[in-house]
């Protein structure tokens, strides 16, 4: 039984008064947290004792800034405990870096450094903030999201895909939902996971493409990811003195071709949706173009072949929304022959026997694990009963 169908059935025995049901509903359990920051601020000597407060945000009770910062009128110091959040077992040292990011994201990094002083600083253990009442009622979402989430854990599986033309949207275009573009034409939608499992097979029965990675592992709500897809390129891309009578040395360097992906999921506070910060990378070595260059050499031609690399690359840095339980889908644009041969036949570049409309996409997929809340309730249901 979870904790509506609790309520609901006590209030059917007469045991609890509407408005507290209803102040407790899904509808409004956003006015009730808004409320509940109010009556924290307003009345600091009583502390919560509602079954939720050990996990809800707990604040140090500080009214006044420490001594060496000097008062700012209209600011507030309010600190923050994020302990169970860090006590989490991260593989990041810094888990509370994660924090700060999110708050900078909600906020806008701007607000901290203006003519007025402020303060946002964290520790392992807690945040602390010196800002607006308004700037730190944002702060205080961002940190009830961390520490009191739905689930602590998120299962995210990501996939490259190497298209071999656009045209894999005939079918499937009217159930794409266009969430955003980014700034080089790339484009995000969200959609059902059947759909997006459609799309595979289309492209695969119909289209033809290439899986370049297909990654699933569990996270921390609000760290990041990151998924590296790469290869080596090697190029000449001079000449190197050497000692001795040759003079000159054809200098070798790499190039990195592939996908590179940041993301940072934070669940929102009801749990059926998923903020995210996303940063896609997608770099494409086109070409290496010969160049003839004469080297001072005492021994062997003076003529040296250098390469003159052609790539292109675009990025995506952007923070999307979407519906739990759904596919994000992000076209990159258009790579040729991406993170795969681009010579052509016997290596002759004929034109219609080499990649020209590679398009690159990512589907992303999570879901909770482990949820917090859900086991909490049925224990205490158990209690109950």
């Amino acid at each position: 039984m979870n904790r509506r169908a609790a309520l609901f059935s006590t209030l059917l025995l007469g045991g609890l008064p509407l408005t507290k049901l209803v102040a407790q509903s899904r509808d409004n359990r956003r006015r009730y947290r808004d409320d509940r920051y109010r009556d924290d601020v307003a009345d600091r000597d009583n502390p919560r004792d509602d079954a939720d407060s050990d996990d809800a945000v707990r604040r140090v009770r500080d009214d006044d800034p420490p001594a060496d910062i000097p008062p700012e009128p209209g600011h507030v110091w309010r600190r923050f405990d994020i302990s169970r959040y860090t006590d989490l077992p991260h593989a990041n040292s810094l888990p509370q870096n994660a924090v700060v990011e999110w708050i900078f994201r909600r906020t806008g990094s701007s607000r901290w450094y203006g003519e007025k002083i402020s303060v946002l600083s964290a520790g392992r253990n807690e945040i602390r903030a010196f800002h607006s009442p308004a700037v730190l009622k944002q702060v205080a979402e961002i940190v009830e999201r961390f520490t009191n989430p739905i689930s602590d854990y998120l299962s995210v599986g990501v996939r490259f895909v190497a298209a071999v033309d656009p045209s894999w949207r005939n079918l499937v275009y009217p159930r794409l939902n266009l969430i955003k573009t980014g700034p080089q034409g790339q484009q995000v939608w969200s959609l059902k996971v059947e759909d997006a499992a459609m799309v595979m097979t289309q492209m695969q029965v119909f289209q033809g493409f290439k899986l370049l990675a297909n990654e699933k592992v569990e996270m921390i709500n609000g760290q990041t990811l990151t998924i590296t897809t790469t290869e080596k390129q090697f190029y000449t891309a001079g000449l190197r003195r050497t000692s001795g009578r040759i003079g000159s040395q054809p200098d070798t360097q790499q190039l990195m071709e592939g996908v590179v992906l940041k993301f940072s999921p934070l669940l929102n506070f009801d749990g059926d949706s998923i903020e995210s910060a996303i940063e896609l990378t997608a770099n494409t070595v086109r070409s290496l173009h010969k160049a003839k260059v004469l080297a001072p050499r005492e021994v062997g031609s003076n003529d040296v072949s250098i390469d003159v690399p052609e790539v292109s690359e675009t990025r995506f840095n952007q923070t999307v929304s979407w519906p739990l339980g759904q596919t994000l889908l992000i076209s990159a644009g258009i790579h040729p022959g991406i993170l795969q041969t681009k010579n052509g036949f016997l290596g002759m570049r004929i034109p219609g026997t080499m990649p020209t409309n590679t398009e690159l996409l990512v589907f992303l997929d999570a879901t909770t694990v482990r949820p917090k809340r859900a086991a909490r309730e049925r224990d205490r249901d158990r209690v109950r009963d």
